[in-house]
């Protein structure tokens, strides 16, 4: 099994349901996008993305994240039994 710390750029969406004010979306767009972490439990490592899953059970496991390869600056895998 193999636990991985992934760093990531994540996509964000600003303002509320109903209109923005326009030059208040202007300014907040400028903000470079959230850099995020996530660890979890690796269920699979494609071409294209990183599946991984913060809880593991036999026949179960918790909420599953995919994370595509464009958005990710780094990982750090590490080998557990």
């Amino acid at each position: 099994m193999i636990i991985a710390v992934v760093k990531w750029i994540d996509a964000e969406t600003i303002g509320d349901s109903g209109w923005q004010d326009l030059e208040e979306m202007n300014e907040k767009s400028t903000a470079e996008p959230p850099i995020m972490q996530t660890v979890g439990f690796v269920m699979g490592d494609y071409s294209t993305h990183i599946t991984i899953t913060d809880s593991l059970g036999e026949l179960e496991c918790g909420h599953v994240t995919k994370i595509p390869v464009e958005m990710i600056k780094s990982i750090q895998k590490f080998n557990v039994e």
